[in-house]
């Protein structure tokens, strides 16, 4: 259950080489501007994780012990959800800027996944073995990277031959595809007979990140 979503990361992470040549032909962009897909994904990562490091320690609470790694990891689908519907009123509207919003959003939602799924994976089990099953998240996670560019590739473009136009339709389909997907694996979590796992450590106030430089 877990892994699944290790497998989308991957998945949609490597897609976006094959989604900036589509952009980058529809809209008219220089390099530079096409480029700004990949940053606005990944800049999501720091943004995301950074914004709820701060708000934990502003409010002294830790958010993700309150609702469990099974929650985080299924608001963190919808959330991504959210971003993939937003991407196809994007595309229809043709505005680029509320294109990369939407990637943003998708990662947003990637980041609150994988800010749960790594201790998650780790508690499922023996402690000692959890570097095993993060290894077997990873190998699923490359796995993802090595065929998305390719499944996309075949919604956007009918294959991979040169020189093909690619319809408006083929986007919607693909990012409705994921929007379902994700609401669907998220209900699944949410349903699924995964433990709700919390900590009880305690919040250090201050820097206290520092005393650990290993």
């Amino acid at each position: 259950t877990l892994i699944t979503v290790f497998f989308f990361w991957g998945f949609l992470a490597a897609s976006n080489g094959v989604f900036i040549p589509f952009c980058k032909e529809h809209f008219n962009l220089s390099q530079f501007q096409s480029q700004l897909i990949d940053l606005a994904f990944y800049l999501a990562y720091f943004v995301g994780s950074l914004a709820l490091y701060l708000v934990e320690r502003i409010m002294k609470i830790d958010f993700l012990n309150l609702i469990g790694y099974k929650m985080g990891i299924a608001y963190g689908l919808f959330v991504s959800a959210a971003g993939a519907i937003a991407m196809i009123g994007a595309v229809n509207i043709g505005n680029y800027w509320l294109i990369l919003g939407s990637l943003f959003l998708i990662a947003i939602g990637f980041s609150l996944q994988q800010t749960c799924a790594q201790p998650f994976a780790i508690a499922l089990g023996n402690p000692e073995t959890g570097a095993h099953r993060l290894n077997l998240a990873g190998g699923i996670n490359s796995f993802g990277t090595t065929i998305g560019p390719l499944i996309v590739s075949y919604f956007l473009f009918g294959g991979l031959a040169k020189n093909v136009q690619v319809e408006i339709g083929s986007v919607n389909q693909m990012y409705m595809f994921l929007a379902g997907l994700f609401i669907a694996v998220a209900i699944f979590f949410i349903f699924s007979n995964l433990p709700k796992i919390t900590q009880d450590e305690h919040i250090e106030s201050g820097r206290v990140e520092l005393k650990y430089p290993q």
